[in-house]
């Protein structure tokens, strides 16, 4: 490693949060096209399911918006400019879709009306499509520039801020979903701060909470 990249901000966690959300929200559309109309049993599964990515992505958005990004207008307003506009207009067509997810989702979870589940697959594709646009810009374009012009100490600020403001009861499968397709030595990072005995035990305990998780969504515990 070059003195320059020692120097420079580790930002990889992100890249791993956005590995959940791409196969998560990939995935999304299929499962609610295999609901049959009126199972209600299978509906309440997947709907409290997408509902925990839509929090999930929200809550992402929301302090990245709130921390990340006054700090880097701050410092290299000129540097960002170009992308500012691109960032904002992804935000908010991203927001759009969840916002009108959010509408038919608890009805749907409820009833499982087919119509609705026809419509909510066709917006979680949309929002994917949408989605992947915007964090393959924002590892590409974005994270350089925070690598260089956020410390580290400002960086694991925003994800202490991003697990305090999170709910209590979404922590260990969320970290079972950053764990299961991440990269070991990040999310290794991730919970690098808890006790020895804790770190030892978070892994496995997320490891089966995502493996539980995903048996009843997807049937398989490997989507």
């Amino acid at each position: 490693m070059s003195a320059t990249a020692a120097l420079q901000t580790d930002t990889r966690v992100m890249n791993t949060l956005h590995t959940f959300f791409r196969r998560e929200h990939r995935l999304a559309g299929g499962l609610l096209r295999g609901v049959a109309d009126g199972d209600t049993a299978r509906s309440r599964v997947v709907g409290h399911h997408l509902d925990f990515l839509s929090r999930a992505l929200h809550h992402h958005h929301t302090v990245e918006d709130r921390v990340l990004w006054p700090l880097l207008l701050e410092r290299v307003p000129d540097e960002l400019a170009p992308i500012v506009h691109l960032m904002e207009s992804q935000h908010e067509r991203v927001d759009g879709l969840i916002g009108e997810i959010g509408t038919l989702l608890p009805r749907w979870t409820l009833d499982a009306d087919a119509a609705t589940a026809a419509r909510l697959a066709d917006l979680f594709d949309t929002l994917y499509v949408h989605l992947v646009e915007h964090l393959d810009a924002e590892e590409q374009r974005l994270l350089p520039i925070a690598a260089r012009t956020v410390t580290q100490a400002e960086w694991d600020h925003m994800g202490e801020v991003a697990r305090r403001e999170a709910p209590r009861k979404d922590g260990l499968l969320a970290l079972g979903m950053f764990q299961h397709e991440g990269d070991p030595e990040v999310f290794a990072s991730m919970i690098g701060d808890a006790p020895g005995p804790v770190r030892w035990l978070l892994p496995r305990l997320a490891r089966r909470a995502f493996r539980r998780h995903a048996l009843a969504v997807h049937g398989t515990a490997t989507p």
